[in-house]
């Protein structure tokens, strides 16, 4: 797994060399390792598919221009993370955070009892839940989608944000606090004497058109959970108080999205034809 300290770049070292002679495969497959991790984390941080995809189509341009650059005096891994996050964290305001849009977008009231497909209600279970993070600003997101839903350790985690450990430590430990004090009493999934509202708020964001039957956004596009995608064992995790809500973000999909791979191939091209 991408984010656990037993990486091997051995690997990622033998496709730079060949890519940088302009083998077209091991550029590919060089970014095909990391993009679906770039573009769920994307997901996780920016919450609309459509601005998460032009983010992390903007971050695989950047790499493979820049790749040139590389000298192996780190990991490719921590070299790559660090240009993803420093893009993610520089990127202008984002449609979906804002968690007062998303609150007025849900507004509950009482309303029939339509049937509703499951995976419709998951799809707003994902949606609602992702959307928690909103409560946190964009840099306590990421730590917290890498340190939390990724369950990277502390010495990986602050070596990828370029901080200390201590550092790395403390912003995760406010993050958590952050969002468990905004999620206690507000979710179901979490909270049980807080019933969970996910079925009446399914009903009325397909009314306002914001999920669609037809056209899933994010219980979609997967084989996997990100738990699943981290073999995440129970004993992997330390602080017991936030378990149930880590593990809610670790139950949703790890996208797969086909249209990063057509993408990746026009600007694999572009780029070996320019010489990188």
């Amino acid at each position: 797994m991408i984010f656990k300290s037993t990486y091997d770049d051995l690997n990622d070292q033998q496709l730079i060399t060949a890519s940088l002679s302009g083998n077209k495969q091991a550029l590919t497959r060089l970014i095909q390792n990391h993009q679906n991790y770039i573009y769920n984390i994307s997901l996780k941080l920016f919450l609309d598919p459509e601005d998460a995809k032009d983010a992390t189509q903007e971050v695989i341009i950047k790499v493979i221009t820049h790749l040139k650059t590389f000298k192996g005096k780190s990991q490719f891994r921590t070299w790559l993370y660090r240009i993803t996050f420093n893009h993610f964290l520089a990127m202008p305001k984002q449609k979906m955070e804002s968690l007062e849009t998303y609150k007025r977008s849900v507004y509950i009231e009482e309303s029939s009892h339509e049937f509703i497909p499951e995976k419709v209600i998951e799809e707003v279970r994902i949606l609602c839940s992702t959307a928690m993070l909103m409560c946190l600003n964009r840099e306590q997101r990421l730590l917290y989608i890498i340190g939390e839903v990724f369950n990277a350790d502390h010495q990986l985690g602050a070596t990828l944000f370029n901080i200390s450990p201590q550092n790395y430590r403390v912003r995760l430990y406010r993050a958590k606090k952050d969002l468990f004090q905004y999620v206690s009493g507000r979710c179901g999934l979490i909270d049980s004497t807080n019933p969970c509202r996910c079925p009446k708020k399914t009903k009325i964001l397909l009314q306002k058109g914001i999920v669609d039957k037809a056209t899933l956004r994010f219980n979609t596009s997967y084989r996997n959970s990100i738990k699943e995608v981290i073999d995440l064992k129970k004993d992997d995790v330390s602080d017991r108080i936030q378990l149930e809500l880590a593990e809610l973000f670790r139950e949703t999909p790890f996208q797969i999205k086909k249209e990063l791979d057509t993408i990746l191939n026009e600007v694999v091209s572009s780029a070996l034809t320019n010489h990188l």
